[in-house]
């Protein structure tokens, strides 16, 4: 059989099966690179995911090529996937994608080494920056950070934490008891230029425990600290985004999120604490509205804010009140959320569960103005809200570990989401909305041919 029979047969056997599932995905694969069999209990070992910004289109397979970064323990990885070009070209032009055979050619020339490597530690967070002195950035389970770039296998540049005398032993107790890593995050800012990144709880007397936001040169001398903050009462800082080039903000274990810019005294410009709904556990900010924010809770529920009202609440003294109020099925405890990259009514959550939901926000938006406020917690908003979900781990049990840092939104496509499972199994995929009339109109030509 001619490779061009086969490729026809292969995307016959593609369109039927699309058109028999159209509920479920616009597109879904999945590849267990060869590493992740290097040793023995992997599904033990810690994995995080970042995309690059690859993308290199091929128009005559109709593919496009783009990558995901893997860590597993200590070793980098990067996985290349072959994509439908339709899910980033809207060109009506494109060939049938010819992909099939491509994931094999994938799978089989795939080497065990890692990109990068930090021996000795355990990476807990990855962020592709391609910048001009490093190409990505990672956490390790100390808190420290490295910075790599092509070329070098090992870090270019480190900024080590230390767990030492200074480190309350209380938090270094319950921390490793449950993730065997300190709770930290970092971020960079929008520019790249700036990194600021969390310690664990620093104890200085009893009752005195302040956690330590570190804002870091990620520019001319990675790695140089610029200045240090403290938050006094607080143990952990779990979590550290940027809203522009210099206002960021935290969100720590008292349920408080505090916003900063770098070029201020170190004190809060405004503070907000959520007492309701259980403890925080995660939050994002939107990048399209800076002002719009999201967190995400134990209890398995999300609520989205606007800053302005935050703000406008701190000046009256009253307690400020979110958008909406949304949550995952079962109470499924928040381990992550994400906006999307190109619409501020775009968000994913990942549940303790592995489960990734996928909220559509423009209801909520639709109903600004309207006087009726139970419409933010009814069953009505979450049934319109909540737009796709995917089932974490299938056939596989997913067990009790860490799902924050597992799921990605792919920075240039827009709606491709990867993430990897506690077996190292990577799965990229789109999910599938509902039929557009282009696609009806679509589907309907194929049907005529």
């Amino acid at each position: 059989m001619s490779e061009a029979k086969g490729n026809k047969i292969k995307n016959e056997e593609f369109k039927i099966w699309k058109k028999s599932v159209p509920s479920l995905y616009q597109h879904i694969t999945t590849i267990k690179p060869s590493y992740t069999r290097l040793f023995e209990g992997a599904e033990r070992i810690p994995k995080v995911v970042a995309f690059t910004h690859k993308i290199v289109p091929d128009r005559e397979k109709g593919t496009f090529t783009t990558s995901l970064l893997c860590s597993q323990g200590s070793d980098i990885y990067e996985v290349d996937f072959q994509l439908p070009l339709g899910l980033h070209s809207n060109s009506e032009a494109l060939p049938d994608p010819q992909y099939s055979s491509a994931f094999a050619e994938i799978v089989h020339s795939e080497k065990h080494e890692p990109k990068w490597t930090y021996q000795g530690n355990t990476i807990i967070k990855l962020e592709y920056v391609g910048g001009a002195e490093a190409d990505a950035v990672a956490m390790t389970s100390t808190g420290s950070l490295a910075w790599f770039k092509d070329g070098c296998k090992v870090p270019v540049y480190v900024m080590e934490e230390l767990v030492g005398p200074a480190t309350s032993f209380s938090r270094i107790h319950n921390q490793g008891s449950t993730n065997n890593w300190i709770a930290a995050d970092f971020a960079v800012s929008e520019n790249t230029e700036t990194v600021v990144k969390s310690q664990q709880s620093m104890a200085t007397g009893p009752g005195e425990e302040h956690s330590l936001l570190k804002i870091v040169d990620n520019s001319q001398s990675p790695g140089n600290l610029i200045r240090t903050i403290s938050i006094p009462g607080v143990s952990v800082t779990q979590s550290i985004k940027f809203h522009d080039n210099n206002m960021f903000s935290t969100c720590s274990d008292d349920n408080g999120i505090r916003f900063y810019d770098i070029r201020g005294d170190g004190k809060p410009l405004w503070t907000v604490f959520e007492p309701h709904d259980g403890k925080l556990t995660c939050y994002d900010v939107s990048p399209t509205l800076e002002t719009l924010f999201i967190t995400g809770s134990d209890t398995g529920v999300l609520k989205l804010w606007d800053l302005r009202s935050v703000i406008a609440c701190e000046i009256e003294q009253k307690e400020p009140t979110e958008i909406a109020k949304l949550y995952h099925s079962g109470a499924d405890p928040v381990a992550d959320v994400r906006f999307g990259i190109s619409s501020p009514t775009e968000v994913l959550s990942v549940g303790d569960s592995g489960n990734v939901y996928h909220w559509n926000l423009e209801p909520i938006f639709l109903r600004e103005g309207d006087e009726d406020d139970e419409m933010a917690e009814s069953e009505e908003l979450q049934q319109q809200c909540l737009e796709f979900m995917h089932t974490g781990g299938g056939r596989r049990s997913l067990g009790q570990s860490r799902k924050r840092e597992t799921v990605a939104w792919h920075p240039i496509v827009q709606g491709v989401v990867g993430c990897v499972d506690p077996d190292g199994l990577l799965t990229v995929y789109r999910g599938h909305y509902g039929a557009t009339d282009k696609a009806r109109a679509q589907d309907e030509r194929e049907d005529n041919e």
